[in-house]
């Protein structure tokens, strides 16, 4: 799978980090990544997200190859909450 660059760029507030999401304790909120529109980065955990279309979110599923924003080889972390133009995916670098 691939990212969209073409994405439109409203996508509502930054996204909390995976990793928040689950662990209470570490709640706290991801940021855009510069030089990439609709992309967020988690310094702490090293895992991006991106608003993908709901129908190519639909076919994946956790440990999934995944185009990078950057063009480099990801895998898909999981997918978050819906967001206009599609839903959350989370992804980070293959070789990470």
């Amino acid at each position: 799978m691939t990212a969209n660059p073409a994405a439109p760029t409203t996508t509502g507030p930054n996204p909390l980090c995976e990793v928040g999401r689950t662990h209470p304790r570490d709640r706290h909120r991801m940021r855009p990544l510069d030089g990439y529109e609709g992309v967020w980065f988690c310094s702490r955990h090293e895992i991006f997200a991106q608003v993908v279309a709901a129908e190519t979110a639909g076919g994946l599923e956790r440990g999934d190859p995944f185009t990078m924003h950057s063009g480099l080889s990801g895998l898909v972390v999981r997918l978050g909450d819906d967001r206009p133009g599609g839903v959350l995916l989370y992804y980070r670098a293959a070789d990470a």
